[in-house]
């Protein structure tokens, strides 16, 4: 039976860790005892008292901690796994890490004859036990293919990223900020919907109907609609991946104007909530901004107001124009499609192939309807047509103007607004089809969006 040490216990971690009971013997450590204490009754399951002692006893180790700083201190501090490590371990990280940092520490560990593969993974903790987990993974292919066969025991949903450690982290880089700015720009527009009257409960059966949908109006949307939450995610944690997006993006030179409302948000959340606020309390943020509420008890307050706000937004659109929820929806796809763009370009200048990025997107928490149009398309090499630009401009200069009359501050919505603009002021008049491709192209002067 193979031979797995695991290090740090935490609320995704431990449950990754719980995939190889029974299938190899295991062996735990976590700086916190509460977590340490939660294994020791686990049938074959080994505690150690250090990570030095674990790194005598496996060879093939794996670490999931909060930072790349806490990685790099577990394994050179005091009592840390170089101690213990043995010449032609293997090492593999599924901390959500910074690339750069963790190709380092690689190089120190490669000197030793240590082996290292990064793993990043997407997944609520909810999910790894049924398997449910994508993991991305980026290391060399000697050390990768020794890797697959105990990563197989955590999912089968293994994708390669590339062969540089860390670029699995990139990957996740990537899609983590897709599913922020997804996330936060879904329910600045969705919170908008209510505000001019519109239930929740029909938004969200809506929005999940067409071209709006994504992993947010799929599932976020529908549990506030029953009370429940959707994610047990911490924000401090999502505050941190924005910030590694962010500093990968100036890092290779991509301008990343969504992505940092987004972190602006995430940052007002966490300077203004509870040090132990999760992510899913960002709808209070957004709804104190807009100054309502999405839920019911906001409905059967002020009804009558709201449904005079509906009659006021819905004669501003004009017979024969759109009705306002056909706006909310346009608005949701056109800033899943930016941010699509805007990280795509990210991962492109970091190194990741679009094809790459196109398959982990699309399966894990980073996904939309657009995404799922768009990215495949450009790892295909086929030109993107944009029919509706004129239109989606139409409608954003719409929703925005509603945003107005409303008292709602809608940042991202009104941002894709401004670069959209901007795209279709630059383009040909003459050939508006591929506009947005190659207006994203020369802004970040990004490498052909194809394989």
């Amino acid at each position: 039976m193979i031979k797995v040490g695991y290090i740090g216990l935490g609320a995704l971690g431990s449950q990754l860790a719980r995939r190889f009971i029974g299938s190899a013997e295991l062996w735990v450590w976590d700086i916190s005892a509460e977590a340490r204490v939660a294994f020791s009754d686990e049938a074959g399951v080994h505690v150690a008292k250090s990570a030095a002692e674990l790194a005598e006893n496996c060879q093939t180790i794996i670490v999931c901690l909060p930072r790349s700083s806490d990685v790099r201190d577990m394994i050179f501090g005091e009592t840390g796994l170089s101690i213990g490590l043995s010449r032609g371990s293997l090492l593999i990280d599924q901390t959500s890490g910074v690339p750069e940092e963790t190709r380092q520490i690689a190089n120190e560990l490669q000197k030793c004859d240590i082996k290292f593969v990064d793993a990043a993974v997407s997944a609520s903790p909810h999910m790894v036990p049924l398997g449910g987990a994508t993991l991305m993974v980026g290391g060399a292919d000697e050390a990768f293919e020794r890797a697959k066969p105990v990563l197989k025991l955590i999912t089968e949903t293994i994708y390669r990223c590339g062969t540089l450690v860390g670029d699995g982290q990139a990957m996740k880089i990537v899609n983590n900020a897709m599913n922020a700015a997804c996330r936060l720009g879904t329910l600045e527009v969705a919170v908008l919907g209510r505000k001019a009257g519109i239930p929740l409960r029909e938004l969200a059966v809506f929005l999940n109907k067409g071209v709006a949908r994504n992993q947010t109006t799929d599932k976020m949307l529908p549990a506030l609609v029953e009370g429940k939450t959707s994610t047990n995610f911490a924000l401090a944690l999502m505050l941190k991946d924005v910030n590694q997006a962010l500093s990968l993006g100036m890092a290779v030179g991509t301008p990343m104007y969504v992505t940092t409302i987004v972190r602006g948000l995430l940052q007002i959340g966490a300077n203004t909530l509870p040090s132990k606020a999760r992510l899913e309390d960002m709808v209070r943020v957004i709804e104190m901004l807009a100054g309502t509420q999405l839920g019911s008890r906001l409905q059967e307050a002020t009804g009558d107001q709201s449904r005079a706000c509906t009659g006021e937004a819905t004669a501003s659109v004009g017979t024969g124009k759109p009705s306002l929820e056909d706006l909310l929806e346009s608005a949701i796809a056109a800033l899943c499609l930016h941010i699509t763009y805007e990280c795509a370009m990210m991962g492109l200048k970091y190194g990741l192939s679009m094809r790459a990025i196109s398959n982990v997107i699309n399966t894990s928490s980073g996904w939309s309807e657009c995404s799922r149009t768009l990215l495949p398309a450009l790892a295909e090499g086929v030109p993107i047509k944009d029919t509706r630009l004129k239109e989606s401009v139409r409608d954003l200069n719409q929703i925005c103007s509603l945003s107005i009359r409303l008292g709602a501050p809608l940042l991202i919505a009104n941002a894709v607004r401004n670069i959209w603009e901007h795209a279709l002021n630059t383009a040909d008049p003459d050939d508006l089809t591929p506009v947005l491709t190659v207006f994203y192209h020369n802004m970040s002067a990004a490498v052909q969006f194809a394989v």
